[in-house]
């Protein structure tokens, strides 16, 4: 991939330097150099969803801190950036106001943003973003944002003037619209989707979603997480259900859907410390008490905290234990414990539920392992885009604006030059016109330019875009290695790129003749591929494309 980035940046560097000269493409020359400096800049993974579907508590639950701001009720939004970095001790975050300046902060200052009252209102108003940098493996290749999220919470507040509903009201809509733009910006997308999709009908689910999207994801660089899932026991015995459900239903649009308690998972990792003291406790305690109380009190919060004459723990005991976690979570602990003799085995139950373990994994090989790959995608993608703006809207409009002026031009000099030989005036007068020409665009020479530029990024953009067909039928692959002998697995997984993307890596070694043996190899996949089952048929068509791009390759050496 490191090829792919430097030949990338070659590109656009060498472009913005040929059409430098030009005037009229000034900005455009501006958006490639901007783009050539992003190659190397982490790959930006932004978190998106509905106005509390969660999406601070998982930022907060993923990088294992409580950074990202959460309420019980709803909490006045910022832009939160997380990169990598070792920040202040007294003044973590960095505040990025509206008006261009820059101030490191201390929690206290964030403490005050918490509310909907009219002074952290008028305090929000003037906030770009807020950045975060921490020390956290996970950011050394990419940068998380937490968007504000889309959707207007409609509530109640104790101030109704109108400075206030006024003030809400903008900065709802300007939340809604940065949320918007982030998605738009980022290399990668984590969708938050609340866990009432699983009250809704499939119609307005989807009507949701797409409202959230914008109907701009792309499996390519998106994955859906079902949040939420501890609000209800139903909803966590369904997870798995639903959750493929809903990948049914967005296999065009999301790359695979993965179910999370945040909650449940953040629980957890405070039991875990000091050797799981926290969660041998709660195990030591509720074995106290006799299975069919235990049950009834795990009903409701209320009886968990009643006064039973047979219960052996006090009602002070027990609400120590439950502490500040949310009452669904400590129902779902506390029944793991009591279903299992050994709190070990309660944890590993409990954290499979919590989902956090399937989508560290779905993260790292998606986005994290792929940062350098997004990037680069996300950069050529904003650049073809910017060009192909230039060649069929912008020029085509600046051609026929300069059609008439530069034709009248050229008659003139033309007839100038057939005069300068013998007049002093005349050959003035043809040098003036000459310059006044060159002061009007060469739309045809542009044409030119924007044109090969344009078959240069088109080249490594369909190579990257067949590098994510590999690694998607890698993924197919190695999701189902018995549906493969050892020998095709030994052949497939080089082939496809799991060892390096260089021509030499993807062949064996000990070959003599590398063009036969490719022939020979795409045609043995070709045939297999038309007596084989679902779990083989995109993988085997893929390894028949690739060899057909090395034999390709090979060709033209």
């Amino acid at each position: 991939m490191e090829a792919y980035r430097e030949q990338l940046h070659n590109i656009l560097i060498e472009g913005a330097a040929r059409l430098g000269a030009v005037d009229a493409l000034a900005d455009l020359v501006a958006r490639l150099e901007s783009l050539s400096k992003q190659i190397y800049q982490p790959c930006v993974v932004a978190v998106v969803g509905r106005v509390k579907a969660g999406k601070s508590t998982f930022i907060n639950a993923l990088l294992g801190e409580d950074l990202a701001k959460v309420g019980t009720t709803e909490t006045t939004a910022t832009i939160n950036y997380f990169s990598y970095g070792t920040p202040e001790l007294e003044n973590p975050v960095i505040c990025h106001w509206r008006g261009g300046g820059i101030e490191c902060v201390d929690r206290a200052f964030l403490d005050e943003l918490q509310g909907n009252d009219i002074e952290t209102l008028r305090r929000a108003d003037g906030i770009e973003r807020l950045e975060y940098r921490l020390l956290n493996p996970y950011l050394e290749r990419v940068t998380l944002v937490d968007t504000p999220g889309t959707g207007a919470v409609v509530e109640e507040h104790q101030d109704r003037t109108a400075e206030f509903l006024t003030l809400y009201s903008q900065l709802r809509e300007r939340h809604d619209n940065e949320t918007r733009v982030v998605q738009r910006d980022a290399d990668a997308v984590v969708y938050l989707i609340g866990s009432s999709a699983a009250t809704t009908t499939d119609r307005d689910f989807l009507e949701a979603f797409n409202q959230i999207t914008g109907q701009d994801a792309n499996p390519m660089n998106a994955v859906g997480v079902l949040s939420k899932i501890d609000l209800n026991p139903t909803l966590m015995e369904r997870r798995h259900e639903l959750s493929n459900k809903i990948g049914s239903q967005l296999q065009d649009t999301l790359n695979m859907i993965v179910p999370v308690s945040a909650g449940l998972h953040r629980a957890l990792t405070v039991l875990k410390e000091n050797d799981s003291a926290g969660l041998r406790k709660m195990a030591a305690t509720f074995n106290q008490i006799p299975p069919a109380l235990m049950k009834k009190m795990l009903s409701g919060e209320s009886l968990y905290l009643g006064d039973f004459p047979d219960c052996p723990i006090s009602v002070e005991a027990r609400e120590i234990l439950l502490g500040e976690m949310p009452w669904m979570v400590f129902a779902t602990i506390a029944s793991e414990l009591t279903k299992h003799h050994d709190p070990m085995e309660a944890l590993s139950s409990l954290e499979e539920m919590s989902g956090f373990g399937e989508l560290r994994t779905a993260l790292e090989l998606h986005f994290f392992h792929r940062s350098d790959f997004l990037r680069s995608y996300r950069v050529i993608t904003d650049a073809r885009q910017a060009l192909n703006l230039l060649r069929y809207s912008q020029l085509p409009a600046m051609e026929k604006e300069t059609r008439e002026p530069r034709a009248q031009l050229e008659k003139f000099v033309k007839f100038t030059d057939s005069l300068r030989s013998s007049d002093t005036l005349a050959r003035d007068l043809h040098a003036y016109l000459l310059q006044q020409l060159e002061t009007i665009a060469d739309t045809a020479e542009m044409t030119r330019a924007l044109a090969e530029l344009d078959t240069r990024l088109s080249m490594i953009y369909h190579e990257l875009v067949e590098y994510n067909a590999d690694f998607t039928a890698l993924q197919m692959m190695n999701g189902v290695p018995e549906c493969f002998t050892e020998d095709e697995l030994a052949e497939l997984r080089p082939l496809l790129g799991q060892y390096g993307l260089e021509q030499e890596r993807r062949l064996p070694q000990d070959i003599t003749d590398p063009l036969s043996y490719v022939q020979d190899q795409q045609m043995k996949w070709r045939n297999m591929s038309w007596d084989c089952d679902e779990s083989r048929r995109y993988v085997i068509e893929r390894a028949t494309a690739r060899y057909g791009l090395i034999m390709r390759d090979l060709a033209d050496v």
